[in-house]
């Protein structure tokens, strides 16, 4: 798979060339110094994290691409103090320049004179199939020009450290960088001096085969006695995953360093297109962000580390992100006096449910943490971040690549389990959010009669029946549970305790595994609460049918919630009773 990709992105770097990965470039925080073959400074910026600014930069960003190391295990200075690649740039640490408490810095002539000794002779530096390889390059772009390294290194050494005293600079951990002005032909030449022998993670895997030199790439690989597990173990002659030749591991780090833009960008999604006809077929997006297109081909999360690291990856068919039919509704309405953000509604896509989701039901640490290692999760309700962790893969499978298989079998009893923990704390509002979402979520996913519509014929016969003189009993376990649920938010609301209601008393209700428990836990509540509660007929009626009821079926703690979080009938006016039962007719 990651093949076709880099073959997507071939086809538009064969026409656009470095420009493709220059053009979204971002420089590290520091200071940048271009110094003209006179030897005079010609021009000097600083970059400041997170607020780089590419206007006026023009003269260093394609420098700065063709300058850095692959990483900093393959460095030209062994002691690893300077981070360049060539003699035509020299890149160190701020901090390196400072004296330590014994008057000595990090940066040291000798550290310098070792650092040209091997860009003059890179056959210092190279083993014999790493040699082989440069051998090979020098053949086509000849030998460097030690006329100008020479003049760089005199430069370097005779002004490096007179850079302390300049007021200009902050010396802090962040870069000083140095170039020397040059036709960008001659940075190319260089790099590449750099680049080919290096670009393999080690030359111990190079195989010859057909005249050409094949190896372990060095992206996001690894052979060493901690990754075991990346050996082809059926191979017999060589163990390595898989062999790049010169060309295909060169045209992999530039699709690397294409994609390492992006991470540095905070976009994290990326999406490639196979249709022939998509002009553009790579579509980045930050990391809470999905496609905004139909699309067809592969999807890739990356992320920015020490290299770009491949979290995730994998072959979308069919992604579509609007969601025909996905409506969240006033299941349980919001009381009048209440502050909520959720919007009702119907014009909903992937990313805007997700953002529902995120805020409903995850306190915003869905979206920011789909791959956060869970001791790094500082969240502090354990059951939020059990129901998240449970959750997060499902959500990003849907969300990112359109394959709600895990997360529609998922979610019901997770949301379930988070409404539950919302009323347990007493977070009522948010319970009744959760409640709307969740009735959305699964009548989208499972069909049939939504939460809605079931209430509200139940809602109407059980009026009638709480203000009924006559006798009357409950119907059907649905009318039951429901009536469960209004009898528990009415002993609640009868507290005369000076704190609020203990309102993990609701957890054993909710929680319950069987009828008789049930009961038993009403009548508990009754006997708690009793000395606030006046003999009415409402109450009368609803008490009798609750304990004269044996349901047929299961608990539904679902329809129970319902029941609980709605308005209570018990508490309505004649006049909002009227109301309600003219409303009913007339519909």
């Amino acid at each position: 798979m990651l093949k076709d990709c880099i073959d997507i992105f071939e086809r538009k770097y064969s026409s656009a060339g470095d420009a493709l990965i220059t053009d979204n470039y971002t420089l590290d925080p520091g200071t940048y110094i271009l110094v003209d073959l006179d030897g005079q400074i010609i021009d000097q910026k600083d970059v400041i994290k997170n607020n780089f600014d590419r206007i006026g930069f023009d003269d260093f960003i394609e420098c700065d691409y063709l300058s850095k190391l692959l990483d900093m295990n393959k460095p030209i200075d062994g002691k690893k103090v300077i981070h360049s690649n060539n003699y035509l740039s020299f890149w160190i640490k701020k901090d390196n320049l400072l004296p330590n408490n014994n008057g000595n810095t990090k940066l040291s002539l000798d550290i310098i004179n070792n650092y040209y000794s091997i860009l003059e002779n890179p056959r210092l530096k190279y083993t014999k199939k790493s040699l082989e390889l440069y051998d090979d390059l020098e053949t086509s772009i000849g030998a460097p020009n030690l006329e100008i390294l020479e003049f760089c290194k005199t430069w370097i050494t005779e002004h490096i450290f007179s850079f302390i005293n300049d007021p200009k600079i902050k010396f802090d951990k962040t870069y000083l960088k140095i170039f020397f002005l040059a036709d960008l032909s001659l940075y190319h030449q260089e790099s590449q001096r750099y680049f080919l022998p290096n670009i393999y993670n080690t030359t111990d895997y190079n195989m010859l085969i057909n005249d050409q030199i094949f190896g372990l790439p060095n992206n996001n690989m690894g052979m060493n006695a901690k990754k075991p597990y990346l050996e082809n173990k059926t191979r017999i002659k060589s163990k390595v995953p898989y062999l790049l030749s010169t060309d295909d591991v060169y045209i992999q780090k530039k699709f690397f360093d294409y994609l390492y833009n992006y991470a540095n960008q905070g976009k994290t999604n990326v999406y490639f297109s196979t249709d022939s006809n998509d002009p553009d077929p790579i579509y980045p997006y930050e990391s809470s962000q999905a496609h905004t297109k139909n699309l067809n081909g592969y999807f890739l999360r990356i992320q920015k580390g020490k290299e770009l690291e491949i979290r995730d990856y994998d072959l979308i068919t069919g992604y579509s992100p609007d969601l025909d039919h996905f409506v969240i509704q006033q299941v349980i309405p919001i009381p009048k006096d209440a502050h909520s953000d959720l919007t009702y509604g119907n014009n909903l896509n992937l990313e805007s449910v997700q953002h529902v989701i995120n805020t409903t039901f995850f306190r915003k640490f869905l979206t920011t943490n789909y791959f956060t290692d869970a001791g790094d999760i500082r969240l502090n309700d354990f059951r939020v971040k059990e129901e998240l962790l449970r959750c997060r893969n499902g959500f990003f499978t849907w969300v990112y690549k359109g394959d709600a298989r895990t997360i529609k079998n998922l979610f019901p009893q997770s949301s379930l389990e988070l409404i539950k923990n919302s009323i347990g704390n007493g977070h009522f509002i948010k319970a009744v959010e959760q409640f709307n979402v969740r009735d959305g979520f699964i009548t989208y996913f499972k069909g049939g009669t939504s939460m809605a519509d079931q209430l509200i014929p139940i809602r109407k016969r059980l009026r009638e029946k709480l203000n009924s003189t006559d006798d009357h009993s409950i119907e059907n376990d649905l009318e039951y549970f429901y009536a469960v649920g209004q009898i528990t938010n009415y002993y609640l609301s009868r507290s005369k305790s000076s704190k609020k209601p203990v309102y993990s008393t609701v957890n054993p209700v909710v929680n319950c595994k069987s009828n008789e428990k049930l009961k038993d836990l009403l009548t508990r509540l009754f006997l708690k609460y009793n000395y606030d509660i006046q003999a009415n007929r409402r109450f009368g009626n609803l008490q009798s049918m609750i304990f004269a009821y044996v349901p047929d079926g299961p608990m539904d703690s679902t329809t129970l919630i319902a029941g609980y979080l709605s308005p209570n009938l018990l508490y309505e006016s004649n006049k909002e009773t009227k109301t309600q039962e003219e409303t009913t007719n007339v519909e």
